[in-house]
């Protein structure tokens, strides 16, 4: 694998302007950002960082118990079992992802974030050797879209688990039903050596009892080992109990709605919002219900919306204190509850992630818990040599693979035609503007003569535009038809390669693995888009 091409991301359409604002740390976004995106802030973060020896106890046995729980003997995975015990000590500090669960590894872009991860606490152990770094996988178990997971697209076709999920957290959904769908993995991999790798590591994971959130557990574990990566499922009463005083204020007081009102008022001056505020930011999870949002009713009370579930004001104040782990945040505070209970300095996320977590400080600087570093990941494009060789033969480059079909087509009629017209069409009407000042010098009749003329010529160039554009597609209809079906090669689905494809899918159709390929080739906080060769 080879990186051809990177684009930058401080300039790029590929991600939202507060995004790249804050890549370029635009003035506006300073109240929004503890550390800019760069690692002159580690140093000061260390430093500033502070996690309890008792948070740290409960963490690691909160690990141990959820890896037993999902039947991994820690013993054989040295690094994994290493990097845990470390938490013990005050100098270990996690960089974490997360994402909500998803089959079989989730699409592209997951392994990308997981990598990025990974390679940021490697470069970090470099620059400072006194303390460690870890990287965490945090699982969104508590999660109950399983409507958008419950699918994977592999070699252009639809696979889809249908489990009767009932609105609960999708780390509960068990995995009685899932046989079939495991039968139907089988036959679509084929038999190289890297189809047979991947669904023994799958069956292994998936084809037990249990429920989703251990299968998962077990999946990522099994993938990402080699590298000490810990994940971790957050769902726990010994986890939240520090998030309790947080849930008792956001619920009984709307406290988290009051302050995020105020800062996302002052950013939607300026950028379009990835989250709303909400006056209640947490849902309750019930066996019977699944998980619902809670709401408070005009006499003060508190019910769960299409569910039969309701509690005064006192009864609600004693269900968190006694029940913390029944409470779910949404969006708005599950990165809040993250960093209370991991000792994080910095959190990778996607271009929506890192664009709503910007939204989020001041909420953290209310409750006076640290703010991370918000990283962006890794972002890639995989194209095989075929594409890029018959890209380079329709004399175009690989990066323009990336454009809009629109733009693409443009791009390559005017390579084949070897002249812009709409340039050329400025390039006449410019000239011509410079033989109308001319005549306005000589005479002023003569001058709007001239304009007249050069007028009637606009006008003329303007109704052929479109004629031109429609006849140097038509003149190449062939060609343009085959270079679009190499773009949706990177776009399958008209989506972008990364949202859909699979790294399982990339390692069968290389039969090779490219996980440490990819790692190598990862730049922490480079905020570029590669497009690799491979």
């Amino acid at each position: 694998m080879e990186v051809i091409h990177q684009i930058a991301l401080s300039n790029s359409s590929f991600v939202p302007p507060i995004v790249r604002d804050y890549l370029n740390k635009a003035e506006p976004l300073s109240n929004f950002v503890h550390h800019w995106h760069e690692y002159a802030g580690f140093q000061d973060a260390i430093k500033k960082r502070l996690f309890s020896k008792e948070k740290r106890a409960d963490l690691v046995e909160h690990l141990q118990s959820q890896y037993q729980s999902a039947q991994i003997d820690l013993r054989s995975a040295e690094r994994v079992e290493s990097n845990i015990n470390s938490l013990l000590d005050m100098q270990t500090f996690t960089i974490t992802t997360g994402h909500q669960l998803s089959l079989f590894g989730g699409t592209l872009f997951m392994t990308y974030k997981i990598l990025s991860a990974i390679k940021l606490a490697m470069v970090l152990e470099k620059q400072f050797p006194k303390q460690k770094f870890v990287p965490v996988l945090w699982l969104a178990s508590e999660d109950h879209d399983f409507e958008e997971i419950k699918s994977s697209h592999l070699f252009g076709k639809d696979l889809s688990w249908d489990a009767d999920a009932m609105s609960m957290a999708t780390g509960k959904i068990s995995l009685q039903s899932i046989s079939k769908l495991l039968e139907e993995l089988s036959v679509l991999l084929g038999n190289n050596d890297q189809a047979k790798h991947w669904f023994k590591q799958i069956n292994e994971a998936y084809g037990r009892e249990g429920n989703l959130g251990e299968a998962t557990v077990r999946f990522y574990h099994e993938l990402f080992k080699a590298f000490g990566l810990i994940i971790l499922d957050p769902n726990a009463k010994r986890l939240k109990n520090y998030f309790s005083d947080v849930i008792q204020a956001d619920i009984m007081k709307q406290e988290t709605f009051s302050v995020q009102q105020l800062s996302d008022q002052l950013l939607s001056e300026q950028y379009k919002l990835q989250i709303n505020a909400r006056p209640i930011n947490f849902f309750y999870l019930s066996e019977n219900f699944g998980r619902k949002m809670i709401r408070k009713n005009e006499d003060g009370s508190y019910s769960l919306a299409e569910a039969g579930l309701n509690w005064s004001h006192q009864e609600m104040t004693n269900e968190i204190a006694e029940f913390p782990e029944r409470f779910s945040p949404n969006v708005n505070l599950r990165p809040l509850y993250q960093e209370l209970i991991l000792p994080n300095l910095a959190y990778v996320g996607g271009p929506a992630e890192v664009a709503y977590w910007l939204q989020l400080k001041p909420i953290f600087d209310h409750y006076g818990v640290a703010y991370p570093l918000v990283a962006l990941r890794y972002m890639n494009v995989l194209m095989p040599k075929s594409i890029y060789e018959k890209v380079l033969k329709l004399g175009l480059h690989a990066e323009d693979m990336l454009l809009t079909e629109q733009l693409l087509t443009q791009k390559y009629v005017e390579q084949v035609q070897g002249i812009s017209f709409p340039e050329k069409f400025d390039s006449i009407l410019n000239e011509m503007q410079e033989l109308v000042d001319h005549a306005k010098v000589l005479d002023v009749t003569l001058g709007k003569e001239f304009l007249e003329f050069k007028l009637q010529v606009k006008e003329f160039f303007k109704g052929k535009s479109s004629s031109i554009k429609k006849a140097g597609q038509l003149h190449q209809e062939v060609q343009i038809e085959k270079l679009l079906k190499l773009r949706a090669r990177l776009f399958p689905k008209g989506i972008f390669q990364e949202r859909i494809e699979t790294l399982m899918q990339q390692e069968v159709l290389s039969n090779k693995s490219l996980l440490p390929t990819l790692l190598t080739q990862i730049q922490p906080l480079a905020a570029s888009l590669d497009i690799s060769l491979h």
